[in-house]
């Protein structure tokens, strides 16, 4: 498990679909899908601490300019968190399938050439709120739509999406974990177990973005999508993973 989560936090830090391997190793160890989703945010909130230390060190994170989609963010990750707690394994399972499924074509989806518009402040903050939801409910593969989100609409390159991604994702979970631990569904000893291995994976991930720069996280970025491609189309399954 410890394991899992220094690989998990390598590449939520610098891509996402970290707790795309975490989630069925929990599952795995005997915990339902929703409690397994619960524990999970102790990890991310201890990997993200760790990032967005390690980013504005090194002068990559600027927190003023994205106050308003933060706030949007962790809005919408109070209600889907609320929402998350109140939901039965088996259709929770049903949701994350089809959402994974949405995520796949999100990240395959061809790159318009032609140059994005800025967006008024007000639709920015009803697509943060809109991911912050999807975060605060759910949490696996929210790393690809961030990123998306923040390449395309707010025009960060991939250091500074992930340098963004992380203080946004930790100041939602510090209400996640809130509202999952107020409704037990938390198991501390796996959630922190994990924690201590995301926030080693994050902190050997964001050394590597700012050493190697925006071309090395396009190569993780890419092997991170293509093991959840592999997932998504059960590959893993087929030979006994």
């Amino acid at each position: 498990m410890f394991g899992v989560g220094v690989v998990a936090g390598f590449m939520n830090t610098l891509a996402g679909g970290g707790s795309l391997l975490v989630l069925p190793i929990l599952i795995l160890a005997g915990l339902p899908s929703p409690v397994a989703n619960a524990t999970n945010r102790v990890a991310i909130l201890l990997q993200n601490v760790t990032a967005v230390q390690r980013f504005h060190q090194a002068g990559k994170l600027e927190v003023k300019p994205i106050l308003h989609i933060t706030v949007s963010a962790v809005v919408g990750a109070i209600l889907g968190s609320l929402f998350a707690v109140n939901i039965n394994s088996a259709l929770f399972d049903k949701i994350l399938g089809f959402v994974f499924i949405l995520i796949l074509i999100l990240v395959l989806r061809p790159k318009s050439k032609k140059p994005m518009k800025t967006l008024p402040r007000w639709l920015e903050c009803v697509v943060f709120f809109g991911v912050g939801l999807y975060g605060g409910f759910i949490q696996a593969g929210v790393g690809f739509i961030f990123l998306a989100a923040l390449n395309l609409i707010e025009h960060y390159n991939l250091v500074q999406a992930n340098a963004v991604k992380t203080f946004i994702v930790m100041s939602y979970t510090i209400f996640a974990v809130i509202v999952f631990a107020t409704a037990g569904k938390i198991l501390w000893i796996h959630g922190l177990v994990l924690a201590c291995g995301n926030s080693l994976g994050a902190w050997l991930g964001v050394r590597s973005a700012v050493k190697n720069g925006e071309s090395f996280v396009k190569m993780v970025l890419l092997i991170a999508v293509s093991i959840a491609c592999l997932k998504f189309f059960g590959l893993f399954a087929l030979i006994g993973l």
